[in-house]
């Protein structure tokens, strides 16, 4: 028996199979977690190292260059690249697609084991991280202070980042910015050369006095006693009495050389928020696979519990809340899911014009779209912007099977077969023509998991939840549908005429309106049949024609979206102090105020911290010339300019501020983590004099480009700096060496952590360096007192000279060379077209054989994506062309159809021209599904003519007659899938942007090929099958 007999005679077995997908998928839903996109391990891991104090170049030859080298080895290596700021090294490991980062990171360790014995004393442990989607702040919070500033990190720790770590879900909380506790040794350069003293050694007095140590256990009489040594410092005060030395028998304090503080640390950064108010940035992240949106919703309404419990003067706002977007967008595509459902029971009933037969249809589209949540369930899937696309996308073409079914049903019925027999003779007349039809639509989505890269990652999912919603959608059509019409469906002596006059007249108009229709495509037929070469001719030249408007479409890697937020970072020039670069912050603020009035809630920071991971990550430069302002906006439906001509705008304020340097302004988060800036051009090569020159001939140009913004070098201008050159002769008759005298001067300068002190369980460095006023002159540095082996005191300018350079600020490395780069932003232009601009260009400079050209930024990903796509619609084209030669079993028959395909890439084009989006992987994506979704049309009338030429019918005739036949299943198929798209090519919610050319490009592409296919496949189908007759005859 056939699925349909089974379904028809076994009823109640087919309602609990539907039931049963429809339980399951409902439980599925209520335990999924709600994020906005999968979660993204990009192939990459990062050995993050710090040196406090320690300058770029330093950094660069005594840390980076010495892990790229031990890490050069590593298995899968793609490319390897370093950043080398002051204090801080990143190195990171891009690996293939594919590859296993637990076995890369084990690797990573083993080989960092050898590394670190050559690398400086200071260093500190290196730290491997690895890059995923869940690494992004959830939650950010501003929190400001007045009386309460000065313990306010201590204060959040306790009070705001213990409680949200105890939330379920919640991963790490960390805190930028803000001020912290130190007890600071002011030493006096003038007393410490009266006592003979130096900073290194009265670091190490202290650190000897500042311990308990166990010394074991005794026993007496009938107890045992722990023995502890106890003297670790109880109070700042205490260390004032530390014994440093003695001279002529008298004993020296630690008082009198030095002045104890209990203060803040020296301030490298600071964080301004809204009102001009000092305070702190707090960032939530959250555990792997946890709910976005109920963690979010959990941290923002614990804040205000714990608001409560606060001093009077600690405000806490909302910065960031990533939950928001999520929603948005979500509801956005439901919104889009929801419309495209009303659509398609409005064609349905239109075609069919039997409310029963109508149902009949519409009830296998919950059972599909609810039956994918049970694999995103066992998958371990989350429901986010692409899992609910698949399912826009999918609810136009999951009744094109019913509607094929029913359609077929209700015409036996017509012509005088009782439901039952009609509901199994019709499902099975159209049956292998529905399957052979649906594995097309699967031999398109399916391989989309075979995607390498950052497509294959956002569009593996889309092709599971595709092809299992067509399968289920499969399925239903072969069961629930000829079960219900056997119940339902009523024979026409048993139809019941309609009573209603209005309702009447309603389905007499509809049924003029399609009976005129199916005439009117007879005549069309008759016509294009007797002028066979005119219709070839004028097909050929549309699609010429066509080919031809390509280059004017330009290309793009990812459509922009509105998130409602920008980012601004301002560079000033290299070496300005914190203060200054502070001021700029407040006067952008002001600007803010005065002409932006969308904007919500900003935060700005500058400066640097000793260990500045966070902002090294994901890709942002940091230093005391360096402000970075975030903002966050309404909603764009609810202003009335869009983001990026906030943008504009604010370029336009801030061109007017005077010492600005370089400016970039980010209207989307993760850029770094989704391909970076949009234009990346590489200059690499050894000598960064030359790779500068070059570099900064490809930023004038690309400054002067139409379509770039916010052109800059990756790199900061080299700032100034005190170089010190030694005498090595000098430094040998003293009894010392480069080291010695090195460290000397960065215990007095940059200082040093002698010891720790505690109190109530937390710790805070003992710190000690010159005071600031010690530390403003060159002079004050050329008489730096160092202290020799032999108990003298010699003044740095007798062992050497101080002299006045410049260095950079920051040294990035590709391969193992020094790489500069040149990134812009893009406006009003394709990316692809501002590209070739560029890369015209470069063809034609004078380059050095030292130097070389490399692009990297959004324009390799689309190069890769591009390929990788390109090869899958091949693909496509080829496993579709399979499938159809084993149903009709003909090599011809599926030649034929595929001539439907052309046509579909000339309405994305013309599609894409006319509403002005570039193409770009979604509309290229839009381009591949239409491969196996216009065939299907083509695969119902050349089956249906196959099977109507059987009937010893002749060809012209069983042409003419499958047509007008078929017509109305394929118009119903093809209106219900490109109206079931047409949401998403007319959203303009939140996140819609994403998906607007991928509606756009399948909704153009089904409409023209739609009606090519129903003029064009008849005329090759008459014209192959005439040739075949003919040397049938011959031979």
């Amino acid at each position: 028996m056939t699925l349909p007999e089974i379904s028809v005679k076994r009823p109640v077995l087919t309602i609990i199979l539907y039931l049963a997908i429809i339980v399951l998928g409902l439980v599925s839903y209520e335990r999924l977690s709600i994020d906005l996109l999968p979660e993204i391990e990009l192939p990459m891991i990062s050995v993050l190292t710090s040196y406090p104090g320690a300058t770029a170049q330093d950094i660069e030859i005594n840390l980076s260059k010495k892990i790229e080298t031990g890490l050069s080895s590593v298995s899968n290596l793609k490319k390897i690249t370093s950043t080398s700021i002051d204090n801080v090294s990143a190195v990171t490991l891009e690996f293939e697609y594919g590859s296993n980062l637990d076995e890369a990171a084990n690797d990573i360790r083993n080989a960092l084991e050898l590394v670190k014995r050559n690398l400086p004393d200071g260093a500190d442990e290196p730290i491997i991280f690895k890059f995923s989607t869940d690494m992004m702040p959830i939650v950010m919070l501003g929190i400001t202070a007045d009386e309460s500033y000065i313990g306010l990190n201590k204060l959040v720790e306790d009070k705001i980042a213990n409680q949200l770590k105890r939330l379920p879900g919640v991963g790490t909380v960390q805190n930028i910015g803000g001020p912290v506790r130190q007890i600071s040794i002011d030493i006096d350069p003038n007393k410490l050369q009266a006592f003979n003293l130096t900073t290194s050694g009265i670091g190490n007095i202290l650190a000897g006095e500042n311990l308990n140590m166990p010394a074991g256990s005794i026993k007496m009489g009938k107890l045992e006693y722990n023995v502890r040594t106890v003297g670790e410092f109880v109070s700042a005060k205490e260390m004032e009495k530390v014994v440093v030395g003695q001279q002529a028998g008298r004993i020296v304090y630690l008082k009198d050389v030095a002045t104890v503080r209990d203060t803040l640390e020296e301030n490298t950064r600071d964080v301004r928020l809204m009102g001009g108010k000092r305070g702190l940035m707090l960032m939530v992240q959250k555990q792997s696979g946890s709910n976005t949106v109920d963690v979010a919703r959990e941290v923002l309404a614990k804040i205000e519990t714990i608001k409560k419990d606060l001093p009077s003067d600690v405000g806490i706002e909302k910065i960031m809340d990533s939950s928001e977007y999520i929603v948005d967008s979500i509801s956005n595509l439901s919104e889009t899911i929801l419309y495209a459902f009303i659509f398609v029971s409005i064609v349905i009933l239109v075609f069919l014009r039997k409310w029963r037969a109508a149902l009949i249809v519409l009830l296998t589209i919950p059972v599909s779209l609810i039956g994918a949540f049970v694999y995103l369930y066992f998958s371990g899937n989350t429901i986010n912007i692409i899992s609910l696309s698949s399912l826009a996308i999918a609810i136009g073409m999951v009744v094109d099977d019913a509607i094929v079914i029913i359609e077929n049903i209700t015409r036996h019925v017509e012509r005088g077969s009782r439901p039952r027999e009609a509901a199994i003779f019709g499902s099975s007349e159209v049956g292998l023509a529905v399957m052979a039809s649906t594995l097309t639509i699967v031999a398109v989505f399916f391989p989309l998991v075979f995607i390498t890269g950052l497509s294959g990652i956002l569009f593996s999912q889309l092709g599971f939840m595709v092809t299992i919603t067509i399968l289920i959608s499969l399925f239903a059509a072969l069961t629930i549908v000829p079960m219900l019409s056997a119940k339902l469906l009523k024979s026409r002596k048993d139809e019941k005429p309609i009573k209603n006059k209005t309702l009447k007249a309603i389905d007499s108009s509809l049924g003029k309106m399609l009976d005129s229709l199916d005439e009117f495509y007879q005549k069309v037929l008759i016509w294009v049949l007797g002028h066979k070469k005119t219709t070839l001719a004028i097909s050929v030249l549309i699609f010429g024609g066509s080919l031809a408007l390509i280059p004017t479409v330009g290309t793009e890697f990812m459509p922009k979206s509105d998130a409602a937020s920008l980012t601004i970072s301002i560079e000033l020039q290299s070496g300005t102090k914190l203060e200054e670069t502070s001021a700029l912050v407040a006067k952008v603020e002001d600007i803010i105020k005065r002409d932006f009035p969308e904007v919500i809630y900003f935060s700005g920071r500058a400066g640097t911290s000793t260990k500045g991971f966070s902002s090294i990550i994901i890709g942002q430069s940091e230093g005391s010339n360096i402000a970075s302002i975030m903002m966050r906006t309404s909603k764009k439906d609810e202003r009335e300019r869009s983001i990026f001509d906030m943008a504009d705008s604010f370029r336009e304020k801030l061109s007017h501020i005077p010492g600005i340097k370089s400016l970039t302004i980010s209207t989307s988060t993760g850029a770094a983590m989704m391909g970076g800036a949009p234009i990346a051009v590489d200059v690499v090569g050894k000598d960064l004099d030359e790779t500068g020159r070059i570099a900064n001939q490809i930023k004038e140009f690309m400054y002067n480009l139409k379509g770039t913004r916010d052109v800059k070098l990756n790199v900061s201008d080299p700032k100034p700096e005190l170089q010190v050159t030694l005498n090595r002769e000098k430094i040998a008759l003293n009894g010392l060496n480069t080291a010695m005298v090195a460290n000397t001067i960065r215990s007095n300068i940059y200082g040093l952590t002698a010891s720790k002190y505690r109190e109530l369980g937390d710790e805070y460095d003992i710190f000690l360096k010159y005071p600031p006023n010690e530390r403003t002159s060159i002079n004050q540095i050329e008489n730096l007192p160092i202290s020799t082996p032999m108990g003298g005191i010699v003044k740095l300018k007798d062992l050497g000279s101080v002299s006045e350079k410049y260095s950079p600020s920051e040294v990035r490395r590709k391969n193992q060379e020094r790489v500069i780069t040149v990134v812009s932003d893009i406006e009003g232009r394709p990316l692809g077209d501002v590209t070739l601009d560029i890369q015209n260009y470069v063809n034609k400079m004078d380059m050095p054989s030292t130097v070389t050209i490399e692009y990297g930024g959004q324009i390799e990903q689309q190069t890769e994506s591009f390929r990788d796509l390109g090869l899958l619609l091949l693909l496509s084209i080829i496993l579709v062309y399979m499938v159809m030669a084993a149903q009709f079993e003909s090599f011809l028959d599926p030649f034929i159809v595929m001539f439907s395909v052309p046509f579909a890439f000339t309405g994305v084009i013309l599609a894409l021209l006319v509403t002005g989006f570039p193409i770009n992987i979604m509309s290229l994506l839009g381009t591949v599904m239409l491969v196996g979704i216009v065939t299907k049309n083509a695969i119902v009338l050349v089956d249906f003519t196959n099977i109507t030429r059987a009937r010893n019918i002749p060809l012209y005739e069983a042409i003419i007659y499958s047509g007008r036949n078929r017509l109305r299943p394929v118009l119903m198929t093809t209106l219900t899938t490109l109206l079931g798209t047409l949401p998403l090519a007319m959203s303009k919610g939140q996140g819609s942007e994403m998906w607007q050319s991928l509606g756009i490009a399948t909704v153009g592409g089904l409409f023209f090929s739609s009606i090519i296919t129903l003029v064009l496949v008849p005329v090759l189908y008459s014209i192959f099958e005439t040739r075949i007759k003919k040397k049938k005859e011959i031979d």
